[in-house]
């Protein structure tokens, strides 16, 4: 175990709280807002860095943020959902997690993990979706299988949720989530969520026939019985609400990005959310990743309809919305690494995470930054 943590720390990115103005970045653009964190130091900027319009973080390339637009926590009076939100306005976004020393593993345990399947976009019922967890290996790819399992409709937990217009103001559909629960998940372990439509259930494997490989995942230990399980998930239990995407928003999210040849079969797309220490969305985040996209694009950040959400290209100069999504379309299969970057009230540049995943062919890869994960905070030399 010691010996795949220290690989694993030798592959991935990830940052302190040291920060840079912009001007300074641009007069040093090798390594940004993170070059004396252990773990970051020493990774090569890409060449196209050398442009003052891009930063290197971690060894990834991203656009320079805008100072006009700093981080902003979201607010869930501005969502629908209202999760991954805070009830306060104007909040500065939690960064503390990066300060070496701020991050440390709890004592692992044996819970029930369930939840609820979201579906990303314009899909119908998430019923019969298979989720299986997984603890990675160094290189990204699943490892030790932990559990898997299917979802109902009718299972204990289930819930119905209302998919609104791009603009906000009706209903046009109304999807039931089918729930599922998973025995003896550890907490406070990195795991991998995989899901995919059930390949026993003809009907669900043809809505929903591209896996989602989620990273970056760690059931708490300070989430178990918060909140408490429904009835019949038996606990100690954490909740996880793991997520699906329809087949048509495989086609119609590349085209609405002007990808209008959809993605290459074969090829991938990663995909994500922005968050702050304390797991609250952020807007106005800049993401890439090393190896680039292989279409010219840029990222893609989305609107602001969490039931519904759609690219949204009046972002591209400014980051993710108040959702903190963003995705990369059309990735080379292969091991990846993806960083994400803002600014502050005061213009200083501020890593926001990094993480070193894989894309699978036909698949999405999501990576939410949440902070620095405990198994990234590594000793500094």
């Amino acid at each position: 175990m010691r010996a795949r943590f220290l690989t694993f720390l030798a592959l991935v990115a990830c940052s302190n709280t040291n920060t840079m103005t912009t001007s300074d970045a641009s007069a040093a653009p090798s390594m940004a807002a993170n070059e004396d964190y252990a773990l970051c130091r020493g990774a090569p900027a890409p060449a196209m860095c050398a442009s003052g319009s891009r930063v290197a973080s971690c060894g990834v390339c991203i656009q320079r943020p805008n100072t006009r637009y700093p981080l902003a926590r979201t607010r869930c009076d501005d969502t629908i959902r209202r999760e991954y939100c805070v009830e306060a306005m104007g909040t500065a976004p939690n960064l503390g997690c990066f300060a070496p020393g701020a991050v440390t593993p709890g004592e692992s345990r044996r819970v029930t993990m369930y939840g609820t399947f979201k579906v990303f976009g314009n899909g119908g019922d998430s019923h019969h979706v298979r989720i299986t967890v997984y603890r990675p290996m160094a290189d990204g790819s699943p490892g030790e299988m932990l559990g898997s399992t299917v979802s109902d409709i009718e299972a204990p937990g289930n819930a119905t949720e209302d998919v609104y217009s791009p603009s906000r103001d009706r209903v046009i559909q109304t999807r039931r989530l089918g729930a599922y629960q998973l025995p003896n998940i550890p907490t406070e372990t990195e795991l991998l969520v995989v899901t995919e439509g059930d390949p026993a259930d003809m009907t669900a494997s043809a809505l929903f026939s591209h896996r989602i490989y989620d990273y970056n995942i760690m059931l708490r230990n300070a989430e178990v019985d918060m909140p408490a399980a429904p009835m019949g998930v038996p606990g100690p239990a954490v909740r996880f609400d793991p997520r699906v995407l329809s087949n048509s928003d495989w086609q119609a999210i590349p085209s609405a990005a002007t990808l209008v040849t959809g993605i290459p079969q074969g090829h991938g797309v990663l995909a994500g959310e922005v968050h702050d220490c304390d797991n609250v969305r952020l807007a106005n985040a800049m993401v890439s990743s090393e190896p680039r996209q292989l279409w010219s694009g840029g990222t893609v950040y989305f609107s602001e309809n969490d039931t519904n959400p759609l690219p949204d290209m009046s972002r591209n100069g400014r980051g993710t919305s108040l959702l903190g999504t963003y995705a990369l379309l059309d990735m080379g299969p292969g091991p990846t690494t993806v960083a994400a970057v803002g600014v502050d009230t005061t213009g200083r540049l501020q890593h926001l995470g990094s993480y070193r995943a894989r894309i699978y062919p036909d698949s999405v890869t999501v990576v939410t930054f949440r902070g620095l994960r405990p198994w990234q905070a590594g000793p500094r030399p």
